[in-house]
């Protein structure tokens, strides 16, 4: 198959895919879940409106909740599910109800038989729809209205008093107006769960959570689509391997290692050597990240508690969580971002004028969104900001928990780096050459153009937006820019490098790039409708998502398998490859991106499997070893890359990379299948068994073997930073003394001075 129809259907797969998501998204607006304008009791008295009901929801992301629990699945594993617990709460509440006027008893004082009729009636309660759309009224039964004095007690005393076996400090939610307005908040989140959309559908979160005791059980639709998504994975995998080996996709001649030969000892620009600065940043962040996700294990079975009282009083368990997620989007953003900088002087071949200034003012650019946007989120978990929390404060979405102040800076910082490495990769896309590298290079470009135009969806929402709607958009950056247009910026980012160092040709790297990146648009894109099933969106995402979120997994190692096969060849004709340990990362990258992001994500995302583990531990594993073992390793082997052409060639010590290597990789693999692998599996059971409540109860953590197994998390933590990321850091503060002399001035050709025509 020509490049040029492999151009062409990587097109037609990203705008189809784009139009089916967007118009999905479209048609669902009418499909939402409402905001009731007015809550009434059942002889008409107004129980509270739908100013409350925002009002809760404001209080749940101002004090970032979402990164302590969850609603409808989405947010934090370890706290409770509030939206799921809520319901648990009406569901024992109308049982007893209706228990003491019909037997003049407690629910559990009944007989089997009378528990069956009690059990039905609640049933049959709790799944009548009372909202009158034309009357913008939700009535509620005597015991709903019951249930939600219940409910505004028992969230009022958590968020005061404190509950440490959930992790919980005194005052999580300050006053006892906020403590009101989250209740009702709850109660609503909880009515939209148990509620049918229409009479003879499923509720408007299509059953879910699990929880049999109120008649949440898998609607046929889950039964289908999963069998579909087993068939598109199958016939995707089969159709995969027809095209790798009929069109000889990994094959072809290499180019050699001339090029990865002569960027070891070119001198550097301005630019590059400022880049430097940058890679000691990712470093730290590194550090600083993996060291609070250590500090989240620990409150994982010990809650609220640190050795140092003074650790957990400063750091709840939702600021370390915040923190956590942020600095890991840092740390990965900041070595593409220098990456790419060290990358556009050789490949434009010329150093533009000025360019070491731009990226000196990038660099602190950087610095202050990622310290500000911290320290904001500080400040309004601590509820420091006021009003302004949404603004310069913790904006209450998971992975887009920054302000959203600094969320313009940042995005206004990344179009900043595209300017400045376009204005260096110029030069050679002014020449008009028509070969396969020039291509390469425009797909290179155009990856870093959506790296940044896809970041923006995350500002199609904003305070007061309905719930559904904004975790649609959210899913836009989480999902489709994270592990789409991510992946399709890395499948770039591999093909530039392993051209650069020698181990492909420039049309076998944008072959497979053009076939990966086809197969990527059209499994990732629509694919992020698996995140919708549960969220107040209509069924049809069920298929949608379950049907191309089922072809992910297929086209995960091509590039790199292909360059580790050059890699061997030179190893057996007794070369020395002087990129040893950036490919070592590549290929872990692809590793993980296979099993991480392929096997354990398609293992959660089948909807019969996906209705009981949401919300569990499987989806952590999913998320560690996706963005830590894919992108996170993807940013060392890019970070290594450019330190390698950055260090004199004399100092650069393998032994040491080599430790950091398996330290980071060997780590994270005891993580996921020795603590959070197991946790997940025994939490998706206790959901299947006794609904998603349970699952996400207090008492689960306090089993036995799950304190054990969280206990146990301390050994591939101690391997991952101390055998991983400090000796790492160590390697980069250790040779940065020692970087190359800046020879190649502003305006002055690279690759003349080195007498090199690329």
């Amino acid at each position: 198959m020509s490049l040029q129809k492999l151009k062409w259907i990587a097109i037609f797969c990203f705008v189809f895919a784009m139009v089916v998501l967007l118009a999905g998204g479209f048609m669902s607006r009418d499909e939402l879940p409402p905001y009731p304008g007015k809550v009434a009791g059942s002889d008409g008295n107004v129980l509270f409106q739908k100013s409350d009901i925002l009002a809760g929801q404001d209080v749940y992301q101002r004090y970032g909740l979402m990164d302590h629990g969850s609603i409808w699945g989405h947010g934090s594993q370890r706290g409770p599910e509030f939206s799921a617990y809520t319901l648990h709460l009406i569901g024992n509440t109308v049982r007893d109800y209706w228990s003491v006027q019909d037997y003049q008893k407690s629910y559990r004082e009944l007989d089997n038989l009378q528990k069956a009729v009690i059990d039905a009636k609640t049933i049959d309660e709790i799944k009548s729809n009372r909202y009158d759309p034309a009357k913008d009224t939700l009535t509620l039964t005597a015991a709903q209205a019951q249930s939600l004095e219940h409910i505004v007690q028992h969230w009022g005393k958590t968020f005061k008093e404190g509950e440490r076996r959930y992790g919980f400090l005194p005052d999580t939610v300050p006053s006892d107006q906020e403590r009101l307005q989250i209740s009702r908040f709850f109660f609503w989140t909880a009515w939209v769960a148990s509620t049918p959309r229409r009479a003879n559908e499923p509720t408007y979160t299509n059953n879910w959570p699990p929880d049999r005791s109120i008649g949440n059980i898998p609607i046929p639709e889950v039964y289908f689509w999963s069998v579909g998504g087993l068939l598109v994975f199958l016939v995707s995998l089969g159709l995969f391997i027809f095209w790798v080996h009929h069109y000889g996709l990994w094959y072809g001649d290499a180019r050699g290692a001339s090029l990865a030969a002569i960027l070891i000892d070119m001198p550097l620009t301005p630019s590059q050597f400022k880049a430097a600065k940058f890679f000691l940043v990712v470093v730290l962040l590194l550090l600083l990240q993996t060291s609070f996700g250590g500090l989240l294990a620990h409150y994982t079975v010990n809650p609220g508690s640190f050795w140092f009282p003074i650790v957990a009083a400063i750091i709840p368990y939702s600021l370390a969580k915040t923190w956590h997620l942020q600095l890991a989007i840092f740390w990965i953003a900041t070595s593409w971002v220098a990456s790419a900088i060290y990358l556009a002087p050789i490949i434009g071949g010329r150093e533009p004028k000025k360019q070491g200034l731009l990226v000196q003012l990038l660099f602190v650019a950087i610095l202050v969104v990622a310290l500000g946007s911290l320290a904001g989120q500080m400040a309004g978990i601590k509820g420091l900001l006021g009003d302004w929390w949404f603004w310069f404060g913790h904006q209450g979405w998971e992975y887009l928990e920054l302000g959203r102040a600094w969320q313009i800076l940042l995005l206004a910082g990344l179009t900043a780096w595209l300017l400045i490495v376009y204005r260096a990769v110029m030069p050679h896309l002014q020449m008009g050459h028509k070969d396969e590298f020039n291509s390469l290079i425009w797909f290179y470009v155009l990856s870093a153009i959506f790296v940044v135009a896809f970041f923006g969806f995350g500002l199609f929402y904003g305070r007061g937006s309905h719930m559904t709607m904004a975790d649609y958009w959210r899913w836009f950056v989480v999902h489709l820019w994270v592990e789409g247009i991510f992946e399709f910026f890395g499948v770039a980012a591999i093909a530039v490098l392993l051209v650069a160092m020698g181990l492909v040709t420039a049309k076998a790297a944008l072959t497979i790039a053009y076939f990966t990146a086809a197969i990527v648009f059209l499994s990732g894109i629509i694919g992020t409708a698996h995140h919708f099933f549960w969220f107040g969106g209509p069924t049809y995402w069920l298929a949608w998502g379950t049907l191309f979120s089922s072809m992910e997994p297929i086209p995960l190692m091509g590039l790199v398998v292909r360059g580790m096969m050059e890699y061997k060849a030179i190893r057996s004709e007794g070369k020395d490859f002087p990129y040893k340990w950036p490919l070592y990362f590549l290929v872990a990258s692809s590793f993980w991106n296979f099993l991480g992001a392929g096997i354990f994500g398609f293992l959660i995302n089948l909807p019969i499997v996906n209705y009981y583990e949401h919300g569990t531990y499987l989806t952590m594993n999913h998320g560690h070893t996706a963005l830590f073992g894919t992108y996170g390793m993807l940013s060392i082997a890019l970070l290594l890359f450019a330190w390698r052409g950055l260090v004199k060639k004399e100092h650069w010590n393998d032994g040491i990379l080599k430790l950091s290597f398996f330290g980071l990789n060997g780590g994270l693999m005891i993580m996921s299948f020795f603590t959070l692998f197991p946790v997940g599996l025994i939490q998706a059971w206790i959901s299947f068994r006794d609904g998603l409540w349970a699952a996400r109860d207090a008492s689960f953590f306090e089993r036995t073997t799950v304190l054990v197994l969280g206990n146990l998390r301390v050994i591939p933590d101690l391997i991952i930073i101390v055998l991983g990321v400090l000796p790492l850091a160590y390697f980069l503060f250790k040779t940065y003394p020692r970087l190359k002399a800046v020879e190649i001035k502003d305006g002055e050709s690279v690759w003349d001075r080195m007498g090199v025509q690329l």
